[in-house]
């Protein structure tokens, strides 16, 4: 049987889905259609938050791929959400599964958090291989039912990361601003 890992174990999104997140920014800010006017201050109240919406939408949609974060230490899991980073301790999940669009479902918690972002199993059939959403998957698992195989230490806020919010709006901000800039 093996032992638990010392420090805690971190599940997060690799290059590919940075790079993924990236490129839909550039695809927001090259598509977007913008509302017609001068200046902001010419422009209708709802057009203005319609502008301003759809770039916080974006700036959550890049940091929903590109800056996801689950992270499992002795006391249980933390996983980077919009506003909070949640924390889930062992006792309260039974098992962790991947559902069939790649999120990670912690089964057994009074609300059922879904986390990561993973590439869904049915793409890993065509493959051929397992991949890393359902070994983060079995991991968790083990780890839920056998307190042996959990790290040794705490996650420390590194390990954690923050939530959200305090890279989706400067993103957001930053797309609106690009955005009303390059299409006057």
């Amino acid at each position: 049987m093996t032992t638990g890992h010392t420090e805690p174990q971190v599940w997060r999104a690799g290059w590919p889905a940075r790079v993924a997140a990236a490129v839909s920014c550039l695809l927001f800010l090259a598509f977007v259609e913008r509302p017609a006017g001068g200046t902001l201050a010419d422009l209708r109240p709802g057009a203005v938050f319609f502008a301003a919406w759809t770039s916080l939408v974006a700036g959550w949609l890049c940091c929903r791929v590109g800056l996801w974060r689950v992270t499992a230490d002795r006391d249980g899991v933390h996983i980077r959400r919009m506003w909070t980073v949640t924390f889930l301790p062992w006792s309260r999940i039974r098992r962790v599964e991947l559902r069939r669009d790649g999120l990670l479902e912690f089964v057994g918690a009074t609300e059922t958090p879904l986390a990561g972002l993973f590439l869904p199993s049915w793409a890993d059939g065509l493959t051929g291989r397992r991949g890393a959403g359902s070994r983060a998957a079995q991991r968790l698992t083990e780890m839920a039912r056998n307190a042996d195989l959990r790290p040794r230490t705490r996650a420390g806020r590194a390990a954690t990361g923050s939530a959200f919010v305090s890279r989706a709006l400067p993103l957001a901000i930053a797309l609106f601003a690009v955005a009303e800039w390059t299409h006057r």
